[in-house]
C-alpha cells in the first residue's frame, strides 16, 4: 500500500505535470524521440500514464528506434503498466526499427508474464489467429514458436487465410515447421502446395518427416509434383525407406503408382518430361508399367521424344518400351522427333531400331515431318538410316512436296541427290515443281528443271495447268522469262482451253503479260488464241474487273 508520503509527492508530481502541459503538446519529443508516456511506461509509472493517456497522450507514438510505450514496459518487465496501454488501445504488433514486436523484447528479456499477457490479450480480441505465431515462422525462430505454443496456443489458428505452417514452408523455416509439426500442425493442401512452389525443396522432407498425419491426397499429389520437379530425394523419401516415411506408409495411406494426372500422365510419363533419369529408373525399378498411355495415347517414350530427353531413350527400350508405339493417329516416337526436330532422340531411337520408314494415319513418315521443317540435319540422319524419299502420303506427296511447299532449297538439293523424284504427282497432279511455282521460288524452280533435264517442264497438274500456266496465275514474272528459257510450252492448253496468257489477264497480272507478250525466242505467244468459252486473252483482259486492266488492254491492243 502506497504510503501518504507517496501519495502526496504522486499528487504533487501530477499537479506540476498538468502545470507544464498546460503550455506544451503532450506528444512532444525529446532528443529520443520520446513522448511522455514512453518513458512514464519504461517507468511503469501507471498514474501518470493513466493521467497522460486520458489528456490524449498517443499510444502508437515511436522513438528513435521505432519503438512504441508498449515496446518499452514490454522491454523492462512492466507488467501492469503493459495491461494499461493494451486496455487503451495500444498496437501490439508494432515493429520496432529492427522488426521487433513488444513480444520479442519480453521474450529476449525472458519476461515470461509480459508473454502471458500478449498472448491473453491476442487469443481475447484476434480471436485465435495466432498472429505471433505467424511471425515467428516467418522468420524461423524456432525457441518462440516453442514458447507460443507452450502457452496453449492453437497450432492451426489462420491469419486471413494462412496458418504458420504455411508461411514458414513458404519462407523455408524449417526448424519451426519443425516445431509447428511437432505440435500437431496439420498439413493442409495449401502448406503442401507452398513446399513445392518455394525456392526450398527440403520443407517437403521437414512435412513428411515430422507430420502426424499427411492425407491420401497430399501423399498422392506430392508424388507427382516431386517428379515433375526432378526432386529425387523427396521421390525417394516417398517410394523408398529413408530418412521420411516409407513406401509401407505411402500405401497405408493410400498413394499408389496407378495415380495419374488430369491428362492421365503417370508418374514415369513425367520423370521423363522432366528428364529425371534417376527417378524414371527408381520407378522402373519399384515396377511401374512401361508403356501405360496418357490421355493422348502417348507412352513414356512418346514423352521422351517430345521433349528431347535422349539419355532417358536407351533407359525406357531397355526396360522394354516399345520403340514403335503408335497414338490412335498412329504416331511413333520417331514421328514426333522428327517434327520436333529433336535430333538427339532421332539419333537413339534409330539406334534401337525404330522403323524409319513408318506412317501416321496420315501415311506420313517421319521424312515428310523433317522435309516439311526445312531441318536439313534431320533429313540426312533419317534418309542416312534408309528413309524412303520417295514415300507417298494419303495425299500422294513425297517429301519432295513438302519443302517445295515451304521453300527449303537445302532439303530440295538433299533429297534430289538421294534420288528423290523431282517429276512425282500428287493427288491434285501437281510435281514439286507447281509448288515452287505457286510460291515464286526461281531457286527451287532452277534446281528441278535441271535435275529433269528440262523433261518435266510441261507436266500438268488436273486441271492440266502447267508451271507456265500457275506462274501466269499468280504474277511471277521473273519465273515466266526462266520457264520459258528453259523450253515451257507459251501457249499450253489447260482444261479450259486457256493458255499461260489467259491466266495472266484474268488475274489481272500486267507484268505477267508483259512478259508473256513480248518473248520472242522460239514460238510466240498467240494472242488470238480462243479458250472454251471462245476468248481471246484481249477479252478476257477486257472482261476482268482488276486493277491493272486498262494497261493489260493496252499493251494486247499495240500487239
Amino acid at each position: 500500500m502506497p504510503t501518504l508520503t507517496s501519495l502526496m509527492q504522486l499528487l504533487k508530481a501530477i499537479f506540476e505535470l498538468e502545470k507544464t502541459l498546460k503550455d506544451n503538446d503532450i506528444n512532444a519529443l525529446n532528443s529520443s524521440s520520446e513522448t511522455l508516456l514512453h518513458v512514464a511506461a519504461a517507468n511503469g509509472h501507471l498514474t501518470i500514464m493513466e493521467y497522460l493517456i486520458s489528456k490524449g497522450a498517443k499510444t502508437d507514438a515511436k522513438d528513435e528506434k521505432g519503438r512504441t510505450p508498449l515496446h518499452r514496459a514490454a522491454e523492462n518487465g512492466h507488467g501492469d503498466a503493459v495491461k494499461v496501454l493494451l486496455r487503451c488501445g495500444a498496437y501490439m504488433y508494432s515493429l520496432d526499427t529492427a522488426g521487433k514486436t513488444p513480444f520479442h523484447l519480453a521474450a529476449q528479456k525472458t519476461h515470461s508474464h509480459i508473454l502471458k499477457t500478449l498472448l491473453t490479450e491476442e487469443a481475447r480480441s484476434y480471436r485465435n489467429q495466432c498472429n505471433f505465431l505467424h511471425m515467428v515462422a516467418l522468420n524461423d525462430e524456432s525457441s518462440l514458436a516453442n514458447t507460443i505454443l507452450k502457452a496453449g496456443i492453437s497450432t492451426d489458428g489462420k491469419d486471413e487465410r494462412q496458418t504458420a505452417l504455411s508461411y514458414a514452408v513458404s519462407q523455408g523455416s524449417e526448424n519451426t515447421a519443425k516445431v509447428l509439426l511437432e505440435a500437431g500442425a496439420s498439413v493442409d493442401s495449401n502448406a503442401a502446395e507452398k513446399a513445392f512452389n518455394s525456392n526450398h525443396p527440403s520443407i517437403f522432407k521437414i512435412l513428411l518427416e515430422y507430420s502426424k498425419d499427411l492425407s491420401s491426397d497430399i501423399m498422392e499429389s506430392a508424388l507427382f509434383r516431386a517428379v515433375q520437379k526432378n526432386l529425387h530425394g523427396i521421390v525417394a523419401a516417398l517410394i523408398d525407406r529413408g530418412k521420411a516415411e516409407s513406401a509401407e506408409v505411402l500405401i497405408e495411406k493410400g498413394a499408389n503408382f496407378g495415380i495419374r494426372t488430369p491428362a492421365s500422365d503417370t508418374a514415369l510419363h513425367l520423370a521423363v518430361q522432366a528428364g529425371a533419369a534417376s527417378i524414371a529408373n527408381l520407378l522402373l525399378r519399384k515396377g511401374m508399367e512401361i508403356n501405360l498411355t496418357n490421355q493422348a495415347d502417348e507412352t513414356p517414350l512418346h514423352v521422351a521424344a517430345l521433349h528431347n530427353k535422349g539419355a532417358l531413350v536407351g533407359l525406357l527400350v531397355n526396360a522394354g518400351a516399345k520403340i514403335n508405339a503408335a497414338t490412335k493417329e498412329f504416331v511413333t516416337p520417331l514421328h514426333i522427333a522428327s517434327q520436333r526436330g529433336n535430333a538427339d532422340v532421332t539419333q537413339q531411337l534409330l539406334y534401337h531400331k525404330a522403323n524409319v520408314n513408318v506412317k501416321d494415319k496420315q501415311s506420313k513418315s517421319p521424312l515428310h515431318f523433317a522435309a516439311e521443317r526445312g531441318d536439313q540435319m534431320m533429313v540426312e540422319v533419317l534418309l542416312n538410316a534408309n528413309a524412303d524419299p520417295n514415300s507417298q502420303d494419303k495425299e500422294k506427296k513425297i517429301p519432295l512436296h513438302n519443302a517445295a511447299v515451304r521453300g527449303h532449297l537445302s532439303i530440295m538439293k538433299v533429297l534430289l541427290a538421294k534420288k528423290g523424284r523431282f517429276g512425282a504427282k500428287d493427288m491434285d497432279g501437281c510435281t514439286p515443281m507447281h509448288y515452287a511455282t505457286i510460291k515464286g521460288n526461281t531457286e527451287i524452280v532452277k534446281i528441278l528443271l535441271t535435275s529433269g533435264k528440262n523433261k518435266n517442264i510441261d507436266d500438268r497438274n488436273i486441271w492440266r495447268k502447267t508451271a507456265l500456266h500457275i506462274a501466269a496465275e499468280y504474277g511471277h514474272s521473273n519465273l515466266i522469262n526462266l520457264l520459258l528459257s528453259y523450253g515451257a510450252g507459251i501457249n499450253a492448253l489447260d482444261s479450259s482451253k486457256d493458255t499461260p496468257l489467259h491466266c495472266a489477264c484474268k488475274a489481272g497480272h500486267f507484268n505477267a503479260a508483259k512478259s508473256l507478250v513480248n518473248w520472242s525466242q522460239g514460238e510466240k505467244a498467240n494472242l488470238l488464241a480462243a479458250n472454251s468459252l471462245k476468248k481471246t486473252p484481249l477479252q478476257v483482259a477486257e472482261f476482268s474487273n482488276t486493277e491493272n486492266q486498262a494497261q493489260i488492254v493496252t499493251l494486247l491492243k499495240k500487239k
